[in-house]
């Protein structure tokens, strides 16, 4: 299996993408806006299963999902809390820039503790709230996509909508506990880490 960043995210206008690949699927991990290295990583493995794979809702993970599903007829997975409010403008922050999201509907919903199947890959679901109240973190083999969960030496933040901070400290003791120090990390934002570095540097960690 091989992770590829797609896209590089910045704090204000998209998530890091990932495709993750392997002999019989190939996925993308967050869409903050449509680009053609999605599609093409996408449409280049048309002989594979596939799937669209969004950590949360805010718009700069999923503002360009519905387009990228539109191109390429790759559905689209998000967490069942997430689900019911991915398209208020409100909850997905997108009311903040004038440009609200046109509403879609995800074609799967997934739960705490789910393991769902892509081609030859098992992908586990874990829904961890703080930073919203259905973030969830996917572990694809030994590579955990973390969303705005934990970061290389931060964690995301817990001021906006149906973000809480002890949910946020619960969620970060659960990762801590469930998954070993070789684990690694692909967060939203920034650059990738793993687990054991983040037990050892993250001061939000201690």
């Amino acid at each position: 299996m091989e992770v590829k960043r797609l896209l590089n995210g910045s704090y204000i206008a998209r998530s890091n993408s990932y495709g993750v690949l392997s002999e019989g699927a190939a996925i993308v991990v967050d869409c903050g806006k449509y680009d053609l290295a999605l599609s093409n990583f996408l449409e280049s493995n048309s002989n594979k299963a596939r799937l669209i794979l969004l950590t949360h809702a805010h718009f700069d993970h999923i503002m360009g999902a519905r387009e990228l599903r539109e191109k390429t007829g790759v559905p689209i997975l998000i967490g069942k809390t997430e689900a019911a409010s991915m398209c208020d403008p409100d909850y997905n922050l997108s009311g903040r820039l004038r440009r609200e999201i046109e509403k879609f509907e995800p074609d799967y919903t997934v739960e705490d503790e789910q393991t769902i199947t892509v081609g030859d890959l098992k992908i586990k679901a874990y829904e961890m709230p703080g930073h919203t109240k259905g973030s969830m973190v996917y572990l694809i083999g030994d590579n955990l996509f973390s969303g705005d969960v934990l970061f290389r030496n931060s964690i995301g933040r817990t001021d906006l909508m149906s973000g809480n901070d002890e949910e946020m400290r619960a969620s970060l003791d659960r990762i801590m506990w469930i998954f070993g120090d070789d684990i690694k990390v692909f967060p939203g934002h920034d650059e990738e880490t793993t687990i054991g570095a983040e037990r050892r540097n993250n001061p939000y960690l201690r």
